[in-house]
């Protein structure tokens, strides 16, 4: 995995102060913006292009409670696994 850049925006969301901390990850062929929202403290993965633009911003790992350092330290496992019809599943 490597981390391509990086950026931190301070941005205000409904009168409070918080930080927007991104860095663009290739990482087994594909690319990814690894997001940070500090005042709601949630770290999120989308997919995106080379050049650091989100291409879906339906997330694709990470989570409340992460830093930035805590997904990129831990990119494998961050990562959501597919749900797959063939998985063991109980019916419903």
């Amino acid at each position: 995995m490597n981390v391509i850049n990086e950026t931190e925006k301070v941005y205000e969301m409904e009168g409070n102060q918080g930080k927007l901390r991104k860095k663009l990850v290739h990482h087994k062929g594909e690319f990814y913006m690894v997001s940070e929202n500090t005042l709601i403290e949630e770290t999120l993965v989308f997919r995106a292009d080379p050049t650091g633009d989100v291409s879906s911003y339906c997330e694709v790992g990470g989570g409340r409670g992460l830093t930035l350092e805590q997904v990129i330290a831990e990119f494998d496992d961050m990562l959501y696994t597919p749900w797959s019809e063939d998985d063991d599943t109980e019916d419903l």
